[in-house]
């Protein structure tokens, strides 16, 4: 009964955490095309104003061809989950553009399956390459 008391209250914290932190999640996405124009930054839910580094901004644009410019958007939005077993993954949040975003930005080429989930050694590829471009998330 304590046991189960205590596991309600720390998930509780756990939500009401995550909620928190939720203000600072992109209200909104900018296509690579606007980028390129000279669109640097965002809004987030808390209506701070997000902006893009010129050196992630310069690279993107350089290995992005400029007919997926209109299609692909940033921040690139991903959700950490950890498994039963300990082992960690980051899945990217929106549609197969996104995935095809997150397979350019690691391995340098787009398929058409693009990457639905990241493993750590990716994900440390990724925002060592991207810090500004990426946003992570804890799974609620």
């Amino acid at each position: 009964m304590i046991r189960d008391k205590l596991r309600e209250a720390i998930e509780r914290k756990y939500r009401e955490d995550i909620r928190k932190l939720s203000i600072y999640w992109p209200s909104e996405t900018i296509t690579l095309l606007e980028l390129a124009m000279g669109k640097k930054n965002i809004r987030l839910y808390s209506n701070d104003i997000h902006e893009f580094d010129d050196r992630d901004i310069k690279l993107i644009l350089e290995i992005t061809p400029r007919y997926f410019w209109l299609l692909m958007r940033v921040p690139l939005m991903l959700r950490y989950k950890r498994e039963s077993d300990g082992t960690a993954k980051y899945i990217v949040e929106g549609g197969i553009w996104q995935m095809r975003l997150a397979e350019l930005m690691v391995r340098g080429q787009v398929s058409s399956s693009g990457l639905k989930e990241l493993d750590v050694s990716q994900f440390s590829k990724l925002i060592s390459r991207f810090k500004s471009l990426v946003f992570i998330t804890l799974e609620g």
